[in-house]
């Protein structure tokens, strides 16, 4: 994550060394989550190795909502910035190396390092760039042109996550995923 940030914004060593204080790497395994629908976030977590996906309950049905790989920050941002509840669960769809860091001690760090601000501004805007970017002509797009769209940001994204998850995120059944796929 200390690289992670400093490919963000230049930080000074002794800054690097006040972040790593505060980092906490776990292992998980497959399948375990991170979040659970109800709580409220106290941790932003990044993907050392490994892939996650967000999900939630609609009608008694598990929607995808987004996919995360290696080198992303994740979390359930509004739940996590307002400090309240999140209907969002956060899954494990591989064996994974996770750092993360408590809500408290990254708003301890914005307000005693200018660089660490900066490196706030800077994730927010590419989050809500990519967001807006991805979204803006998704709901328009047919089935093939959301996957090749999600191809386009996840390379190998069918070799690591679960065809159910797939379709589910792009709002497609399974049996239109797997049509698209086979005329690949």
């Amino acid at each position: 994550m200390v690289n992670f940030i400093n490919s963000k914004v230049r930080i000074p060593p002794e800054t690097k060394e006040r972040i790593s204080s505060v980092i906490k790497t776990e292992k998980f395994n497959k399948n375990h989550l991170l979040l659970k629908e109800g709580m409220v976030p106290h941790r932003l977590f990044f993907i050392s190795k490994g892939v996650a996906r967000t999900f939630y309950y609609h009608d008694g049905k598990d929607v995808t909502s987004w996919l995360y790989r290696e080198e992303s920050l994740v979390t359930s941002w509004g739940n996590f910035y307002a400090r309240t509840p999140t209907f969002e669960n956060i899954e494990l769809l591989e064996d994974s190396i996770i750092q993360s860091i408590s809500y408290d001690d990254l708003q301890l760090l914005y307000s005693e390092e200018a660089k660490m601000q900066i490196f706030g501004r800077i994730i927010s805007e590419e989050q809500v760039t990519f967001i807006e970017g991805f979204y803006k002509g998704f709901f328009f797009m047919n089935a093939r042109e959301k996957y090749d769209l999600l191809l386009s940001s996840f390379p190998d994204v069918s070799h690591r996550v679960n065809l159910g998850h797939i379709a589910s995120f792009l709002g497609i059944s399974q049996e239109t995923l797997s049509r698209i796929r086979n005329k690949k």
